[in-house]
């Protein structure tokens, strides 16, 4: 069952919760403080109790609303509503948190938000009333997000009730003001002498907000403005979903449904456009991408002619992609699709490549993360390039990434580490790894180990020079040995030399140094070999829907 009930702006912005069972996510859908219809409050208070009986060992999460605090509205059906909710959710579970939340600023398709009624009302030039001394609390929906998620994670407030709203209070006038100014245009209003304003405590999660970097500085309303109206003024960005494929029939369907409610909630801020790069899957993989293709014109399919790998297959999703930005993403669901929204909020900041990172994996053997967390680390110590450690290929890049990575074109490719080594503003986001939605994983522990080896020898060189300083040291140890046993014989001629078995020993052990170190240089020349041979890093067989090849 879905953890999050309700619907419009908060529940669309929780909906990574929704698979999880620790807590429970009442979002609501009486979002209008205008609201006058008993009949729509009934219902949700009757899901309320649903809810809270359904699910008594989860923490209740419930959204309400700071107007409470506001006497000049305690009488309205809204204020009175989400009173009654409060107090029945205090009553009824052991476990709960309320967050009253005041003007939350987000892109919703209804109206009853006081920016996108204020938004409609001026770039549509209809005409309103403007209370010209009120004054709003106003707080981004992504940063109420990151609040909450960071307040559940550290289980601070627990059985409290808590605001999560702005430091500051901003005037309804300077508000549309700041709209005026976004839009290029002026509103159709009327001054009235009327409003007032009332304060809030946010001390509960001020430390939050400093952990966090929440600040709500002067530009923070024209951000948040660009952020969810620049679609209005400019085109809405394009966002590539980029998926390596391989032997998924089972779960590929199951993959789309979710990835597309994702991108559908994005809407109308993002285009998209999701591209699968069929790497020669020998099931049905491919009959049943090209179904999804015929019927969504936003998939975009790539079937490769041979077996190239995975990391060739994120290749030529990156070199394809049109998109502003792009997310890389495997198709088994461990990476759930409901984080991108989480990813896109770290890009709105200014971040140029947000990686995921998942310190928590489910379905994955303890001898297995042992070894996955040895070998970032091991990389990490070797590498010049600083790759972060329990990432896997999950992330997002911005077109200047992108734009990058095409001028690439090594055979021997590490994907995340050559994201690492173009630079940019980076930053990661931490998730749980679930396990596969279906059918068992064609990586093979062979291709593991292969993958393992091509990370460390393509962004390192310091394997040869532990060759060269372990034959220094052994060298050094002989001419040392060497000298003790002239000079033994100096001293003592009747000393024989014994030791046959150390001897062998000691034989044995520099052939194996040689036989590593001839390894490694093999390994870096057969690189060397595969590189200057120039072929092509893979041939496409075929497309659907991929206008730039003219192959439908």
């Amino acid at each position: 069952m879905d953890m999050v009930i309700g619907e419009g702006v908060i529940a669309n912005r929780f909906s990574d919760y929704l698979l999880q069972s620790k807590y429970l996510i009442f979002a609501g859908s009486v979002n209008d403080s205008a609201i006058r219809d008993e009949n729509t409050i009934q219902k949700e208070e009757i899901a309320v109790k649903v809810a809270l009986s359904s699910h008594p060992d989860s923490t209740f999460v419930y959204f309400s609303s700071c107007s409470i605090l506001d006497q000049d509205v305690a009488h309205t059906p809204y204020v009175q509503h989400k009173v009654r909710m409060e107090k029945l959710i205090q009553g009824s579970v052991k476990s709960f948190l309320i967050f009253r939340l005041p003007q939350v600023l987000g892109l919703s398709d209804a109206k009853s938000s006081l920016v996108n009624y204020l938004v409609d009302a001026i770039s549509n030039q209809k005409p309103f009333e403007l209370w010209e001394n009120a004054q709003k609390n106003i707080i981004d929906i992504d940063d109420v997000h990151e609040i909450v998620g960071e307040a559940l994670r550290r289980k601070i407030c627990l059985n409290q009730i808590i605001n999560v709203a702005s430091t500051h209070q901003t005037s309804v006038l300077q508000l549309v003001r700041e709209i005026e100014d976004f839009m290029g245009f002026a509103g159709n209003y009327v001054l009235v002498n009327k409003g007032a304003s009332y304060e809030l405590d946010v001390s509960e999660i001020k430390l939050i907000l400093s952990d966090l970097n929440i600040n709500f500085d002067k530009d923070y309303i024209r951000t948040s403005l660009s952020k969810y109206f620049g679609h209005l003024i400019t085109s809405p960005k394009l966002l590539s979903v980029i998926v390596p494929t391989y032997n998924e029939e089972h779960g590929i369907e199951e993959f789309y449904r979710r990835t597309k409610d994702v991108l559908v909630r994005l809407a109308p801020r993002f285009e998209h456009e999701i591209i699968f790069v069929n790497d020669f899957s020998t099931d049905n993989t491919f009959q049943k991408l090209k179904l999804l293709a015929q019927a969504d014109p936003a998939v975009k399919l790539i079937n490769f002619s041979r077996n190239f790998g995975n990391q060739i297959g994120i290749t030529a999703g990156i070199d394809f992609s049109r998109g502003d930005i792009a997310v890389v993403i495997d198709d088994d669901l461990q990476d759930p699709p409901e984080i991108i929204l989480n990813l896109i909020a770290k890009w709105d900041k200014g971040y140029k490549v947000v990686y995921g990172v998942r310190p928590k994996r489910q379905g994955v053997s303890p001898l297995f993360k042992l070894t996955a967390k040895l070998y970032y680390r091991v990389i990490g110590s070797l590498s010049d390039t600083k790759i972060p450690n329990d990432t896997g290929d999950f992330r997002l890049i911005d077109r200047v990434v992108i734009e990058t990575l095409k001028t690439m074109k090594e055979e021997n490719r590490y994907y995340r580490g050559m994201v690492a080594w173009v630079g940019f503003p980076q930053t990661g986001v931490v998730y749980k790894r679930d396990r596969r939605y279906a059918g068992i994983s064609t990586f093979s522990f062979k291709k593991y180990v292969n993958f393992a080896l091509n990370g460390l020898t393509s962004f390192t060189e310091k394997p040869l020079y532990f060759s060269s300083l372990a034959g220094l040291f052994i060298t050094t140890i002989s001419f040392i040995l060497a000298l003790v046993l002239i000079v033994s014989k100096i001293i003592d001629p009747s000393i024989s030399i014994r030791g046959w078995t150390s001897l062998t020993v000691i034989i044995l052990f520099f052939g194996g140094i040689q036989l590593l170190s001839t390894g490694i240089l093999g390994v870096y020349i057969s690189k060397i070999y595969r590189e200057v041979k120039g072929r092509p890093l893979y041939i496409v067989e075929s497309t659907k829907n991929i206008e730039q090849l003219g192959n439908d």
